[in-house]
């Protein structure tokens, strides 16, 4: 199959979730069985535009990095740094220096620039490339212990025998509970070249045991689909943009659509497609724009657009060649929506090819390209811009940086996340949709074509709080109590007496304050926990099934794709 381009365009960095590493806060709509903490993605810089360039031959910081005419400026940071090494009363880590120097000149630009660590860098090549080595184990680090939240079907670990909510007490006879080793070294201490062996120490019930793991390559799917039957659709969520995420998607479109040439049999159940791009913080541009190229059968229709001070407009548009058949489209958007998901969604909605539901996506319209270091970091740096086909900029204003880095508590604050026509941004502009002249608004994100409100009960900031802490409290609790670790236990689970008085116990002694929740109301996450019962002892896909139970977005769209809502 054709794609759209070849090179590795990048839309965002996601954080550095290796599988072995899960001590997490969640945000409202985010799956709670995937706890990855997307604030980290924002702060660290969602990516449009990055390019895996060539290497920069140099130090750190070197004359030989800059552009002509700026050698002079460079050098003065270079001669500081030179007279602190050798002149100063105190030894200093002259690394050290060197990356806050940059870190401080690189604050100064925007909020997507970015000087990013060897380390930093190694971990977003992994997370985009889905494949990681490790043990295939996810933990949280409770009470200075380390419990093993879910353990990866098929990896190093399940094949040695560790179960989820074992103890990590040793590696390789080194002693790492209760004693408030660094994170970073635990994880270090997991992450070896493949084929390498890890003795891990287990508490079991009770029992000490010990497994040799052998080190192993780990892949991570960024795409999984749920069937609606009565809605004949499928819903395919896609979680990050990475290097195959349109293979995936490809295979998921192949397993339940008809191919353009009405190949296919009775087992092709869908004709609808609904895209959950919640939470998605963005990813490789090639695999935004191939997808979008199977949702248009039409050949040269406009995608999106880059354009810079120093970068020549740069288009990318569809190639004509769909190979299955997609009646409606859906794609389901919220706060956390950002980069390549605001392309998915704005070529859709700007073409009237489908209904866009949801909140306002996160606003992120600036285009970075990298340029790696010589230390083996990298620097990522803001280019350009990315318009829609209608030619909205959908960037976020950016003057005040922390009120940028605080938008979604302003949000939740000012009602923006609870009401259609409560908004926090004043300044925009209209643009006219390409096929029916709708109006839409250039308004820092996009906006939804129908709007899902987030619960009311999420206004309370210990009720979130509450609820981020559910894969945790679990680990907590599983340590003396049964867990449902079946379909049919999981679904007729009920709280037992005194759970949910335990649960809030045990958040108000991690915040250090009594949380203002009465326990009737924690009785709404019943189904989030069920789900996470799911992903600890089954899959993800299992566990979704619980959420899709309760999901407004999903029953908005479903109405959507049945004619009870209108474009217009």
């Amino acid at each position: 199959m054709d794609i759209l381009h070849a090179d590795k365009t990048l839309l965002l960095q996601p954080d550095n979730r290796d599988i072995d590493d899960l001590e997490k806060r969640v945000p409202e709509n985010y799956t709670i069985f995937q706890p990855l903490l997307l604030a980290s993605c924002i702060a660290i810089g969602m990516m449009f535009g990055y390019k895996m360039n060539e290497n920069i031959e140099g130090p750190l910081i070197s004359t030989d990095d800059a552009p002509k005419g700026n050698a002079q400026m460079v050098g003065r940071v270079e001669e500081l740094l030179r007279f602190i090494d050798y002149k100063y009363v105190d030894t200093v880590d002259r690394l050290a220096l060197e990356e806050e120097a940059i870190n401080a000149i690189v604050a100064k630009l925007d909020p997507h620039s970015s000087y990013m660590t060897p380390s930093e860098v190694l971990d977003a090549s992994e997370e985009m490339n889905g494949k990681y080595y490790g043990v295939g184990i996810e933990n949280f680090n409770i009470d200075d212990t380390i419990c093993i939240y879910k353990v990866i079907e098929n990896g190093p670990a399940a094949k040695a025998g560790l179960k989820p909510l074992d103890r990590l007490i040793s590696i390789n006879d080194t002693i790492v509970a209760g004693k408030k080793m660094p994170y970073d070294q635990i994880r270090a201490k997991l992450r070896r070249t493949e084929g390498s062996q890890v003795k891990l120490g287990i508490l079991r019930s009770g029992q000490k045991m010990t497994f040799d793991v052998k080190v192993g390559l780990l892949s991570m799917r960024s795409v999984q689909t749920t069937l609606l039957p009565d809605a004949q659709a499928a819903v395919i969520k896609i979680d990050r943009f990475g290097d195959k995420t349109y293979t995936e998607f490809m295979e998921e479109i192949e397993a339940h659509f008809i191919d353009s040439r009405g190949g296919g049999g009775p087992d092709k159940k869908a004709k609808h497609l609904i895209i959950d791009l919640r939470d998605n913080p963005g990813g490789y541009l090639p695999e935004a724009t191939n997808i979008l190229c199977q949702i248009f059968e039409e050949k040269e229709k406009l995608l999106v657009y880059t354009e810079g001070k120093t970068q020549k407009k740069n288009e990318y548009k569809t190639t004509g060649k769909r190979f299955f058949k997609i009646d409606q489209v859906v794609v389901l958007i919220n706060e956390n929506s950002a980069s390549a998901s605001e392309i998915v969604a704005g070529a859709i909605q700007d073409w009237d090819r489908g209904f866009i539901i949801g909140r306002r996506s996160y606003g992120k319209g600036l285009v970075q390209e990298q340029y790696d270091l010589k230390n083996g970091g990298a620097l990522r740096l803001t280019v350009s811009r990315y318009y829609t086909p209608s030619g909205r900029s959908i960037q976020r204003e950016y003057e005040n940086i922390d009120r940028y880095y605080n938008d979604g508590n302003e949000r939740i604050a000012h009602g923006d996340l609870f009401h259609a026509d409560s908004s926090l941004v004043k300044n925009t502009s209209t643009f006219k949709t390409l096929t029916l002249g709708r109006t839409v608004k250039s308004i820092g994100g996009i906006s939804p074509d129908i709007f899902v409100g987030m619960d009311t009960f999420y206004r309370n900031e210990d009720f979130r709080l509450l609820r981020s802490y559910i894969p945790e409290f679990l680990c907590k609790y599983g340590a003396s109590h049964p867990l449902p670790s079946t379909a049919d236990g999981i679904s007729t689970w009920i709280a037992p007496k005194g759970f949910y008085d335990q649960m809030l116990a045990y958040v108000s002694t991690k915040e250090g304050k009594r949380l203002s929740i009465p326990v009737s109301k924690v009785s709404y996450l019943s189904e989030d926990i069920k789900a996470a019962f799911a992903y600890i002892y089954m899959d993800k896909k299992t566990a979704t099934q619980f959420l899709v139970k309760q999901d407004k977005f999903i029953t908005t769209a479903k109405d959507a794709l049945s004619g009870k809502h209108k474009l217009k």
